[in-house]
């Protein structure tokens, strides 16, 4: 289940960054692409995302859009370095191993922009590339600062040709994440085909059995009948051995080719994971735990007038009022009292 899963499209973006430089159009001296793109990411508005951020905190540009549940950007030097390979000392004395020749240390040719996105794929057959348009439909002149740092991006001027170029340095996402199954996700009844193998050992172990009764038989003298069966089946071994081996791997193979495929088809979607109903819970758990507060201590008549002014307000079956995206928080909404 690579990429798209539970209905959420998983993109990971590998962009090479350009190792030459270039002129700083604001301080008129040559930079490296890696620093003027390590400054744009930088300087990129989140947005009001903490308690902490000031209340008139500039919009994340990838919140312009209601596909992304996380979205990403990452500068990738090279991979980490983690020591030294450890090796048995005393057989490193015996070979004359120096612990001081350094080992092979992997290296990337050049840094990357790592872009990483979990977004919602569940309403196109082409999440991605609704995702690309969406993008370049939002945040256009950040996306050209951006990967204009990076090598291929020269003369991306569409959505289509933004698009392919994402396809180009994306690679597969193999274990995503995905947690919106709240209540737990019922186990599909998967019935394997073991029918085939079930019948090719079941012959197999006849003629096990026929062959082993075959030389008690001849070791007691019986003959006739049975002994005659047995015997048969002893004289064709050097046939029935390899054919069955045959039709015992042909089996494993194909139950192996169905677990795999059974394993690559994704979850379903679940019920209410699709950003804007993400972003009304998230609104209406704000609203009724001020609800909740204020409501202490009412009657019975007055907590049912309260909470009907409150539903009123808050109106859980529609899109609006929400939490805007990139927001830690929705706008309050007041309702009768």
């Amino acid at each position: 289940m690579p990429n798209l899963d539970g209905g959420h499209y998983f993109l990971t973006v590998f962009a090479p960054i350009r190792t030459g430089g270039m002129i700083d159009p604001v301080v008129g001296r040559t930079r490296s692409h890696r620093q003027l793109l390590a400054q744009k990411l930088a300087l990129i508005p989140t947005g009001r995302q903490t308690q902490a951020s000031p209340a008139d905190a500039w919009p994340s540009p990838l919140a312009r859009n209601t596909l992304n549940h996380l979205a990403r950007f990452v500068i990738v030097d090279g991979p980490a370095f983690n020591g030294r390979v450890s090796g048995d000392a005393l057989w490193a004395l015996v070979r004359k191993t120096n612990p001081l020749t350094p080992q092979p240390v992997d290296r990337l040719p050049a840094p990357y922009l790592v872009f990483a996105a979990d977004l919602d794929g569940q309403t196109d057959d082409n999440p991605l590339g609704a995702y690309a348009a969406a993008l370049w439909a939002t945040m256009r002149h950040d996306l050209e600062q951006i990967f204009g740092h990076c090598e291929g991006f020269d003369g991306i001027e569409t959505a289509e040709a933004f698009e392919a170029y994402i396809r180009r340095c994306q690679v597969e996402t193999t274990m995503p994440f995905n947690d919106y199954w709240a209540d737990g996700l019922k186990a599909s009844d998967l019935k394997l085909p073991l029918a085939p193998l079930i019948v090719v050992g079941s012959v197999a172990a006849g003629w096990l059995a026929a062959t082993a009764l075959h030389g008690v038989l001849a070791l007691t003298g019986v003959t006739g009948g049975l002994a005659d069966v047995c015997a048969a089946a002893a004289r064709w071994a050097w046939l029935a051995l390899p054919a069955l081996l045959a039709l015992a791997g042909l089996c494993v193979y194909g139950l192996y080719r169905a677990v795999m495929q059974a394993g690559a088809r994704p979850f379903p979607t679940a019920p209410g994971s699709d950003l804007p109903s993400v972003l009304k819970a998230l609104f209406l758990q704000q609203q009724f735990t001020r609800f909740a507060i204020e409501a202490q201590g009412l009657n019975d008549d007055d907590l049912h007038t309260r909470f009907g002014g409150f539903l009123g307000a808050v109106r859980p079956a529609e899109p609006q009022p929400t939490q805007a995206a990139g927001e830690i928080r929705g706008p309050d909404v007041a309702w009768p009292r």
